[in-house]
């Protein structure tokens, strides 16, 4: 299984209930040596109401069917042998937004 960066996969990491989908994040470099096995993603939620300021809006084109929200305040910690059901990559442009976001809160 190839895993890329910016990509959007389910898993289900400590913390959470059901598996979620994430964005991940990490180095490409990193997703393909087989000697890591952790990666980082950010969690994504459907949106319920108005979005937060550390939350970046994703939707059909990132292959969402309902509004989602791609949450940048937070990194988790992600297993790479309990991703599954990949759904497609971030647009160009919604890439920009979250790498925006991520400096924003992090003071990057």
């Amino acid at each position: 299984m190839r895993i890329r960066q910016w990509e959007i996969w389910k898993s289900k990491p400590p913390g959470f209930e059901t598996d979620h989908w994430f964005v991940v994040v990490s180095a490409q470099e990193r997703l393909d040596n087989e000697r890591f096995t952790k990666i980082n993603g950010l969690a994504c939620f459907t949106l319920r109401s108005e979005p937060l300021n550390t939350d970046v809006r994703l939707n059909s084109a990132d292959g969402f069917e309902t509004a989602t929200v791609c949450q940048c305040d937070l990194v988790y910690f992600l297993d790479k042998s309990k991703l599954h059901s990949p759904l497609g990559s971030v647009s160009w442009e919604r890439q920009q937004r979250i790498k925006g976001k991520l400096k924003e809160v992090f003071r990057l």
